[in-house]
């Protein structure tokens, strides 16, 4: 009888070490390409990074979370407020902070090079704005709101040099914010390239 729970807690073990994973990764996700009403436009973020922890207790499924910030900043004229006389204008800053919570499904049970997955994700973002007025280059006036816009996604990723110390993650996702007022017609793109350890 013991031998048999010392064979069965030997069997056990061992799966879990080849099945609980942890891996770190740090990505940079460079700009997002958005389709509205047809059409199609680039928003480049050049401040735009996610450190995630990746969970893998099952052959085929992992789990993925942990924190993404991006800045962007924009200046745009304010055509309604200006005149002949005075030209105004606006500079934005938003600031966002997102909490990913995401599922993985993998399509191979023991992958030795190349880790492939389908992933299906919902985003906890939190956005802070900051807009300041200027008329005629001299300041005139500032505002700050700031509200919590969810979003949900699918996609496709990949591990590469899974098994080095130091592998590659790539991932492509199709994204809908829950809160636009547009979301059956406003779709973003995006692709995220990383580092895992």
């Amino acid at each position: 009888m013991l031998i048999l729970f010392s064979l069965f807690s030997n069997s056990l073990f061992s799966q879990e070490n080849s099945t609980n994973q942890l891996s770190y990764s740090f990505s940079y996700i460079p700009s997002y390409l958005i389709s509205s009403e047809g059409e199609f436009e680039f928003l480049p973020i050049f401040t735009n990074f996610e450190a995630n922890i990746h969970y893998k207790p099952f052959d085929y499924i992992s789990f993925t979370s942990g924190f993404g910030f991006w800045v962007i900043r924009e200046i745009y004229p304010d055509f309604a407020s200006s005149s002949s006389e005075s030209t105004r204008t606006n500079k934005v800053t938003g600031s966002m902070l997102r909490i990913p919570m995401q599922f993985n499904f993998h399509l191979n049970k023991s992958p030795l090079k190349t880790d492939s997955y389908l992933k299906t994700v919902y985003n906890n973002a939190f956005i802070l704005q900051r807009v300041i007025e200027y008329e005629n280059d001299v300041k005139i006036g500032k505002d700050f709101n700031s509200g919590y816009y969810p979003s949900i996604g699918i996609g496709l990723g990949a591990f590469f040099l899974k098994h080095k110390t130091v592998g590659i993650l790539l991932e492509g996702t199709i994204e809908k914010y829950l809160r636009f007022g547009d979301f059956k017609n406003s779709t973003w793109y995006s692709i995220k390239i990383g580092v895992v350890i």
